[in-house]
């Protein structure tokens, strides 16, 4: 199972209609997939005592998308020049053990040319600190809002190359 992580708590963004896309693709090519929207993070996710007694619905989420999966998709939009602060915290509050020997990749977002580069390279030392395995081919989707077409779909020849590419090589090596 692939769990595509919309890697921002912004109801309504750019970066779950792509993760939708990429689920779109998986579904398409008989993957098993599913999307975690960290917009449906619940209200009592974030509490000082996050740490240490986490909460019975966040642990409902974590345990249904990233336990059962086998390799986790992030989607990451840029976020002051790395990735989101609620990914952060998701990664904070989540069993550590729960990532150990995991496989991940991750898609950047941005508006701005460089597809969220450097909030790629954060997150991979994250995720290397957790001892998942990182994929190698990691797609920068830039100017991403100019990306789409009126009715919301993704058609930017360009990143839908980078997407198809990608999902190809991690498909792979499962």
């Amino acid at each position: 199972m692939i769990t595509v992580i919309s890697g921002t708590n912004r109801t309504g963004s750019v970066t779950l209609r792509v993760a939708q896309h990429v689920h779109e693709i998986l579904a398409r090519q008989g993957m098993a997939s599913q999307i975690l929207d960290l917009s449906l993070l619940p209200s009592d996710f974030f509490s000082p005592a996050m740490y240490m007694q986490r909460s019975a619905n966040f642990m409902s989420l974590f345990q249904s998308h990233v336990v059962d999966a086998s390799h986790l998709l992030f989607i990451i939009p840029e976020y002051n020049g790395s990735y989101p602060g609620v990914l952060k915290m998701f990664l904070d509050a989540s069993p550590v053990q729960s990532f150990r020997n995991k496989h991940a990749s991750m898609i950047g977002l941005s508006d701005g040319h460089a597809g969220n580069l450097r909030g790629q390279d954060h997150l991979t030392g994250v995720l290397h600190y957790l001892k998942m395995h990182v994929h190698y081919n990691k797609p920068k989707l830039s100017n991403i809002s100019r990306s789409f077409d009126p009715s919301g779909k993704l058609v930017n020849e360009p990143h839908l190359d980078q997407i198809q590419g990608h999902i190809a090589l991690i498909t792979e090596s499962m």
